[in-house]
C-alpha cells in the first residue's frame, strides 16, 4: 500500500466509516444543540467546542495543502471557541463537508505532493497522517461525553 491509499483509507475511518473507532460523522449524527454544547464540568470542552477546534485546523490545512495565504494567528488564539454565526447544525455541516473536502482533495493529489514539504516545514504525508491521529483522540472525546450524557449506544458503533 502506499501513502497515497494508506491516508485515503485513514481519512475514511476517522470521517465516515466506522472501522475499529467509530467515524466523525458518525460520532456526531444525531445531536442536539444542546447536547452538544454540555460540558461534564469547568476544565473540560463540550463537543461543539471539539467541532469547532477540528473545523480551525482542519480548514487551515486544507488551504495550506491547495498553496492558499493563511492569516497568521496569535499563540493565544483559542480554536475551540464558537464561530460567530454558526449555529450547531452549522458547525457540524461545516466539519463534514471539510472532510469531505479533504478526501477528495486526497484522492486527486500527486503522490510526489504528498511527499513534498510544500507549505510546510515537514512533509504532507506525516502531517496528514498527524492529522488522522488528531482526529481519532478528539473523536473519542465526542463518544465518551455523549455516553456520559447516556445519549450513545451500541448500535452507534462502541459497545464498551
Amino acid at each position: 500500500m502506499n501513502n497515497k491509499n494508506m491516508l485515503l483509507e485513514q481519512w475514511t475511518a476517522c470521517f465516515d466509516q466506522n472501522n475499529w473507532f467509530v467515524s466523525l460523522k458518525h460520532a456526531l449524527e444525531g445531536l442536539t444543540e444542546e447536547q452538544a454544547s454540555w460540558k461534564s464540568g469547568e476544565m473540560t470542552n463540550s463537543i461543539w467546542e471539539l467541532v469547532n477546534h477540528l473545523n480551525f485546523y482542519n480548514e487551515r490545512y486544507y488551504y495550506r495543502f491547495q498553496g492558499k495565504k493563511i492569516e497568521d494567528i496569535s499563540h493565544d488564539y483559542n480554536t475551540f471557541e464558537t464561530v460567530e454565526g454558526l449555529g450547531w447544525q452549522e458547525t457540524a455541516e461545516k466539519c463534514l463537508q471539510i472532510l469531505s473536502d479533504w478526501r477528495v482533495e486526497l484522492e486527486k493529489a500527486d503522490p510526489e505532493k504528498l511527499n513534498s514539504k510544500e507549505n510546510l516545514d515537514y512533509e504532507w504525508v506525516l502531517a496528514l497522517s498527524n492529522m488522522t491521529i488528531h482526529h481519532a483522540y478528539h473523536i473519542g472525546q465526542i463518544v465518551h461525553i455523549r455516553k456520559q450524557q447516556e445519549a450513545w449506544s451500541a448500535e452507534q458503533g462502541v459497545k464498551g
